[in-house]
């Protein structure tokens, strides 16, 4: 099956967009998530509280602003992801296998929930490996 460039990178460019939005709009939503655990899948960080303070918020809320902003500036150097699209996989394809890495120390320390860590070193360096062959394609 041939890879199409633009709909590998609109696809990176959407999930990075999906976790910026729940962390700028959502923080309380998107600690329960990403970090105490027991919402989307199973397991909790026991050792945390159940709720987000005021500084765990904002520093969500900085987080997704960042991540909203490099997919916007990526959006609009690629022209709505349909130019310039090879560098923009190759680092897309460096994020998402950093973020996989990342996830695997998250484990290690245990501070992220085991099930969300083994599900993320799962699936981003399989999109970080589609961005990858695809950048070869564009």
């Amino acid at each position: 099956m041939p890879i199409n460039p633009v709909a590998v990178l609109k696809v990176s460019t959407g999930m990075a967009s999906g976790y910026a939005l729940a962390m700028f709009f959502a923080p309380g939503l998107a600690y329960k998530l990403f970090f105490k655990g027991g919402l989307a899948m199973p397991g909790k960080v026991e050792d945390i509280p159940d709720e987000a303070d005021k500084v765990h918020k904002q520093m969500l809320r900085w987080f997704g602003f960042a991540i909203a902003f490099t997919q916007a500036h990526k959006a609009k150097l690629t022209n709505g992801c349909t130019e310039n699209t090879k560098g923009a996989l190759e680092v897309d394809a460096l994020l998402w296998a950093t973020a996989g890495v990342l996830h695997g120390d998250a484990l290690s320390n245990k501070s992220q929930p085991k099930d969300l860590c083994l599900m993320q070193m799962a699936t981003m360096p399989v999109l970080g490996l589609a961005c990858f062959l695809a950048s070869r394609k564009a």
